[in-house]
């Protein structure tokens, strides 16, 4: 499935705002500034990124969620250095070329996955004014510490090679992939000033968008090509995941359930809300 136009569009404007936030190659420590522009400039969707743009539009203020956008893709750049390390997943490959870790060593991914890390911050504090800064500084930092990002991590690591539940399986993946959706949409919200009722609606969208991303991933995993998905497949043969759940169908209909859950919950932004509707369209149908 082809991506959407407006997230081919909001993809170019954040590109071009990556590319401009990052530290340049040629600047002391070269090495570890080159190993961050590769990995957060790689070819990507920047489907995170695009949900905090396009949560804001819904309230008019696209151009306030820019720098919570910026910070989003600079988090998940940071994530996916620690993810594909021999420690962790141990994943030769990411977007389609070798990954950070092998590309310039463990020692330098590692400094390259703290520096993004620290400019995600950083970017919120220099982007917004301090009454602003500081709930979007909590909001990413509670998403990326051990309530968010690391506890998914730590419980998917231990849950390999093991029988879990479905309850753990969704607890999993809500915390290692739903909760950065989930921050994407709430920041660009605040970030627009939306109020309670809008950040709300946003959260719940997001957080079954995000869901239904991973299982699409689990099933691309399954169903896939490492040219369609830019990394290894059949990487999961050691995990409990939707598909051994539901079955590749029962997985891609759960998928469909979550984005259909999803954009029942921008019901009260209507037509406005047409775009964001358009990006869960995608992810419940996309083979790559």
């Amino acid at each position: 499935m082809r991506l959407p136009p407006t997230l081919v569009a909001c993809r170019a404007r954040i590109d071009r705002a990556l590319d401009a936030a990052l530290p340049r190659p040629d600047a002391f420590p070269e090495a570890v500034h080159e190993a961050m522009r590769y990995t957060a400039l790689a070819p990507s969707k920047r489907m995170r990124a695009a949900v905090s743009l396009l949560s804001a539009a819904l309230l008019d203020r696209e151009d306030r969620a820019m720098g919570v956008a910026i910070a989003v893709e600079l988090v998940h750049a940071s994530s996916l250095i620690l993810d594909d390390l021999p420690s962790m997943d141990n994943s030769p490959t990411r977007r389609g070329r070798p990954s950070c870790h092998v590309r310039f060593g463990e020692a330098t991914a590692l400094l390259a996955s703290f520096a993004l890390l620290t400019q995600a911050f950083d970017t919120i504090a220099t982007t917004y004014e301090p009454a602003l800064a500081t709930p979007l500084t909590k909001l990413l930092s509670e998403t990326v510490g051990a309530p968010g990002l690391i506890a998914g991590q730590a419980d998917d690591l231990l849950a390999t090679e093991r029988a879990i539940t479905f309850e753990r399986l969704e607890r999993i993946h809500r915390l290692k992939t739903g909760v950065l959706f989930t921050a994407a949409a709430v920041g660009g919200a605040l970030a627009a000033g939306a109020r309670e009722p809008q950040t709300t609606a946003l959260a719940h969208y997001a957080k079954n968008l995000g869901l239904a991303f991973q299982i699409v991933d689990d099933l691309l995993d399954v169903t896939g090509t490492e040219a369609e998905t830019g990394k290894p497949v059949r990487a999961d043969a050691k995990k409990t995941t939707f598909v051994s759940f539901s079955g590749v169908e029962g997985a891609r209909a759960l998928a469909k359930e979550l984005c259909d859950t999803a954009d029942r919950a921008l019901a009260p932004f209507g037509a406005r809300a047409d775009a964001l509707k358009a990006l869960s369209a995608f992810v419940a149908d996309r083979r790559q």
